[in-house]
């Protein structure tokens, strides 16, 4: 008897994104399907999200309690109290002539950033590294984006790459790729690595200008397509079922796009919506030729009436649709409205889409 091979994927939003996956993973572990997770695949506030499973305690009440606790805490205040600091905003002074350097040989950035890291590094991941995951059998990609070359780097516990360069040789900490993965552009700057990479038997060291994950792909879907080939990527994962937990919010409709940085953004949203839907048609289109067996889209701005079936008691789009992309602390109407949500639509999707996953 063959087991099912689930690949989860849970997107970028900043804390919206941490509780509607939480959501998400509690319906899946209800379901019996969490345990079939094979490989999950974290974008900024999903990163979060993913590494406090992955490498947190393997009781799920545990983990589910600890997640609640730093969502009602939050991140932001005692983010912004450190990063102040008078020995941190000297040292940081320090640090902006020495990334500055052409030859990139410069010390690795301390920026916002990096107060992030060691504030996650406190609160949650300790000393972790990537191959210290709490599950046998289970992968990790937490995916940030190099702004330098353009692409997605891959931190995971089987390995970490980018593209361009080849495998990464150092380890990496849970928390530092957790917070480059999270690094919203507009709230926080890139962190400066030196990297040693690893390509044919030859190394090399290059500069990276970590940034969100989000920029690249705020779905995590990518690395979970099937079709890859390993002879040109790094992270290929066999497959039956891909669940993805979508944050992503419903576009009002409204538009102050006559406004020059609205102008942008909405240009953004576009691009980028438009590249998600791309990655999903080919999801849905694998299941249709046989390549998949089953693929979920729990999406927090679906609306309500298009739904596959109705769904009584659901938490209404419109309800969390504004929550917004931060890291402050979480009322508990919002999380548990939010998580809410997320458990539902999984549960009613799952029931539709995939039955013979919950078999």
């Amino acid at each position: 008897m063959t087991t099912d091979r689930v690949g989860l994927a849970l997107s970028g939003g900043g804390f919206r994104a941490t509780a509607f996956g939480l959501g998400c993973l509690r319906a899946l572990h209800d379901t019996g399907v969490l345990s079939k997770v094979t490989v999950v695949s974290g974008i900024s506030g999903g990163s979060l999200l993913a590494a406090l499973w992955a490498y947190g305690p393997s009781s799920f009440q545990e983990f589910d309690g600890q997640v609640v606790e730093l969502l009602e805490r939050g991140l932001q205040l005692e983010l912004s109290t450190r990063t102040l600091s008078p020995v941190r905003v000297a040292r940081r002074g320090v640090d902006l002539i020495a990334a500055a350097r052409p030859d990139g040989r410069g010390r690795p950035s301390r920026n916002r950033t990096d107060v992030l890291a060691a504030l996650l590094a406190d609160r949650a991941f300790g000393d972790k590294y990537l191959p210290d995951v709490t599950y046998a059998g289970l992968s990790t990609v937490l995916s940030a984006t190099d702004l330098i070359t353009s692409r997605a780097v891959r931190f995971g516990s089987d390995l970490s790459s980018l593209s361009t360069y080849g495998r990464i040789v150092e380890p990496i900490r849970v928390a530092e790729a957790v917070a480059a993965s999270a690094a919203f552009p507009l709230a926080f700057p890139a962190v400066q690595r030196t990297y040693t990479f690893e390509r044919g038997g030859q190394t090399q060291q290059q500069r990276l200008a970590l940034t969100d994950g989000g920029v690249y792909d705020n779905l995590g879907l990518p690395v979970l397509e099937p079709g890859r080939d390993p002879r040109f990527s790094d992270h290929v994962y066999p497959l039956d079922y891909i669940v993805a937990c979508d944050a992503g919010r419903q576009e009002r409709g409204a538009s102050r796009a006559r406004v020059l940085p609205f102008r942008l953004m909405r240009s953004f949203d576009i691009t980028y919506r438009k590249t998600q839907d791309g990655t999903r048609a080919r999801l849905h289109a694998a299941r249709s030729t046989g390549q998949i067996r089953g693929f979920v889209h729990a999406y927090l701005g679906m609306r309500d009436r298009r739904l596959p079936m109705p769904a009584p008691g659901l938490v209404p789009m419109e309800q969390v649709n504004q929550y917004g992309t931060n890291f402050k602390k979480m009322s508990r109407g919002n999380l548990d409205a939010i998580t809410s949500r997320g458990e539902q639509l999984t549960r009613l999707l799952l029931q539709h889409y995939c039955p013979a996953l919950l078999g």
